[in-house]
């Protein structure tokens, strides 16, 4: 979380006015003493060009008017809170709210002291970034430009600039989506006499993930199932987003069979499976998508049992044997040595085959066609050399019926 003093709205809290504190003291009620206190040290500061936090007393269609102490009014333009580059939703000022403002000019010819609240603003966000510099605080900005090496961002009033190479963790790829978003940041560089501010939110981020990271490996259980989206592809296998913490999807564990041309692409979302949680915070995460879908073998080895015979056309033939068809989903395939040498094979022929098991990485039924012919000719042979049964009575006394 960033620090609620250094938030869009920080400089509200920058200088805490004595008539406030007075107020406190004495349970809300302002003694005259405190307020004559308070007037005289507004004075100063405007005489010396410093802050002041003074009270709106009037608002019209171009200016607002605050009380300045000493019976005097100052005049601010009404633009300078509509067009509010630090907080461009907050409401338009009301009576009564104190501001801060600072004196850029004399009188006007109404008399009133001219004013400026955006420049008060950015000299309070000067100080605030000073502040968290010192202390390693967080700072909120916006992003108004993207230029050369990186980005212009709003923080309080003051311009800074965010590095394009520290503006996230992995390359911006499409710099002009950042305009106009908020960021948080840390002030890694100050140049106080040209009043030039160097951020990084690369380094709030790098905390934010490592905080994730010790969490979701905390919570994380072997063989769950989380959304991620993959961050990278290469031929180690995929990277994979968990919400904070990154897991590697080996080859092995994208899909049953051969990998499908495009299946997977940067950016997607999709389902992965805890494989193995490591045992410290540097170890790896592995993570499996083909341990969410069926084997494909299993469904085969119900469906061909070992000994069973199939049938189909032939696909492929070749020294390393031949291939047949047995289904418009399913090849039989059988190795050159579990061919019949008398046999020639061509494309289109019907073969059947004795089933001899299933191959668990092409998914093919494993066939043996010479044992399915030796079996063939077994039985005929032994169906040829079968034992004539005996003659009846009636085949003895009428030969004849059995010609």
């Amino acid at each position: 979380m960033d620090n609620p003093n250094l938030n869009a709205k920080a400089w509200e809290a920058a200088e805490p006015e004595e008539g406030d504190a007075a107020e406190q003291e004495d349970g809300g009620t302002e003694t005259m003493e405190s307020l004559l206190a308070q007037q005289s040290a507004t004075v100063e500061k405007l005489a010396d060009r410093k802050v002041a936090w003074v009270k709106i007393i009037t608002v019209t269609k171009d200016s607002v008017l605050v009380d300045v102490g000493e019976k005097n009014e100052g005049t601010v333009p009404l633009v300078e809170f509509v067009l509010d580059l630090a907080a461009p939703k907050s409401p338009p000022p009301q009576v009564g709210q104190r501001v801060p403002v600072i004196k850029v000019g004399g009188r006007n010819k109404a008399g009133h002291i001219v004013l400026s609240h955006v420049k008060a603003k950015t000299e309070l966000g000067w100080e605030l970034a000073i502040k968290a510099h010192a202390q390693k605080q967080r700072v909120r900005g916006i992003v108004k430009s993207a230029v050369k090496g990186g980005f212009i961002v709003d923080v309080q009033g003051v311009s800074a600039f965010l590095p394009a190479s520290l503006a996230d963790l992995r390359p911006v790829r499409q710099p002009e989506k950042m305009i106009g978003t908020g960021v948080r940041c840390l002030v890694i560089e100050v140049n106080v006499s040209k009043r030039q501010l160097v951020l990084s939110r690369k380094a709030v981020l790098e905390d934010e993930a490592g905080k994730r990271k010790v969490k979701i490996l905390e919570e994380l259980r072997g063989g769950e199932i989380r959304i991620g989206r993959i961050v990278r592809l290469s031929p180690e296998g995929l990277l994979i987003d968990i919400g904070g913490l990154e897991g590697t999807v080996k080859p092995a564990d994208m899909a049953w069979g051969p990998l499908k041309s495009g299946a997977f692409e940067r950016g997607q979302k999709l389902k992965v499976k805890v494989l193995s949680k490591p045992s410290t915070a540097e170890g790896p995460v592995l993570l499996g998508i083909k341990q969410l879908q069926a084997n494909p073998s299993d469904a085969l080895r119900k469906r061909f049992a070992p000994k069973s015979t199939v049938t189909g056309k032939v696909t492929e033939v070749g020294a390393h044997g031949v291939r047949f068809q047995i289904d418009p989903k399913t090849i039989a395939f059988a190795p050159a040595a579990e061919c019949d040498a008398d046999v020639i094979y061509k494309l289109g022929d019907t073969v059947t085959g004795l089933v001899t098991g299933i191959d668990s990485q092409s998914f093919e039924v494993r066939v043996s066609l010479a044992r399915f012919n030796e079996i063939k000719d077994r039985k005929r042979v032994a169906q040829y050399m079968k034992v004539p049964p005996p003659l009846t009575l009636g085949q003895i006394l009428s030969p004849e019926d059995d010609s």
